[in-house]
Parts: structure tokens; sequence; C-alpha cells
């Protein structure tokens, strides 16, 4: 009996549930080499997994990135930005978005990011609006490659910043 309560009320909570199609987005990362120049790495190579009911503050489920899609300015730096994200042995960078809780003007987002084989908390302050069908979603949160068993990599006298800042726009149909 308990397992027929619970596969009716499995199924009741995913009938509600829409899955959000990826129209278009963006991620770009940015950090600073102490002294040179700056870094920013973008990709539009984005998958998602995402599922919403009936607000937007039901919105839950996954954003994933191949490391090696983030690239910049820079093709030689790139190969090294590569290295240090450990890309043969951790290739896919992924968000867990687990909750959204609105904030005033804002939403703020809660997940675990898995990068370099490590899971850490993230929270992000997002925009998040929705027209018709349409939703878009964007914000901004930072991370420590420290925190993920990253080494920021010197060259001579110039170090990588550790802090790396990352910036997405997401705009999604909701099916």
């Amino acid at each position: 009996m308990y397992k027929l309560v619970f596969v009716l009320l499995f199924t009741v909570v995913f009938a509600n549930a829409n899955s959000l199609s990826l129209v278009k987005g963006k991620i770009q990362a940015h950090t600073e080499v102490f002294g040179d120049s700056t870094i920013n790495p973008q990709t539009e190579n984005i998958v998602t997994e995402l599922e919403k009911s009936d607000s937007l503050e039901s919105i839950k489920g996954k954003f994933e990135i191949e490391a090696i899609s983030l690239i910049s300015d820079n093709k030689d730096r790139d190969k090294h930005m590569y290295e240090v994200l450990n890309v043969e042995n951790s290739p896919k960078i992924v968000f867990i978005l687990n909750s959204i809780s609105k904030q005033e003007d804002s939403y703020l987002l809660s997940g675990i990011l898995i990068l370099n084989n490590i899971s850490k908390p993230i929270t992000s302050k997002a925009t998040i609006k929705e027209v018709e069908k349409n939703i878009n979603l964007n914000g901004d949160f930072s991370i420590k490659l420290t925190d993920f068993g990253m080494e920021p990599p010197t060259m001579f006298f110039l170090t990588v910043r550790d802090q790396i800042d990352i910036k997405y726009d997401f705009n999604f149909k909701d099916n």
C-alpha cells in the first residue's frame, strides 16, 4: 500500500511539472593575471535538464557544460586553463539547481557545483523574468579554484587570481 501511495504522489508531482527548453544561453568566467591581463572564457554549449511546476520558485534541475567548450581570446592560454581544470579526468562542469527563493527584487538560487570531481554548495543572486511562456534567468557568483582542488597557475612573476567570477544568461521556453 505504501508503494502505491508513493507512486501516485510521485506521478502527481511530475504530471504538474513542465520541462524548460533552453533557447539560448551563455556562461562567462572572469579572472585576472596579476600585473598582466584578464582571462574571460565563455561558452554557449550548455545542456540543461530543468523542470518547473506552478511558479518560478519551483524550477529545479541541472546545467552542464564540457569544460573544453570554454574558450577565451587566447588559444595558448586556453590550453593552460584546460590543464588547471583537469579536463582529462573531469571533463564536465555541472550545476544542480536545488532551490530558488524570492528576495525582494531578485532571487536566490541554491545548488551544488561539481568541478574537478569536487562538489560544493553554491548560492547565486539572479533575476528571473517570465513573459508568457518565455523565462529569462541571469545572475552571477564567484568561486575559488583552491576550493575545488585546483591551484592558480603561475608563470615567471605572474600569478592567476584564485577567484573566478561567473556570469550566466539563459532564455528558456516553458513547454
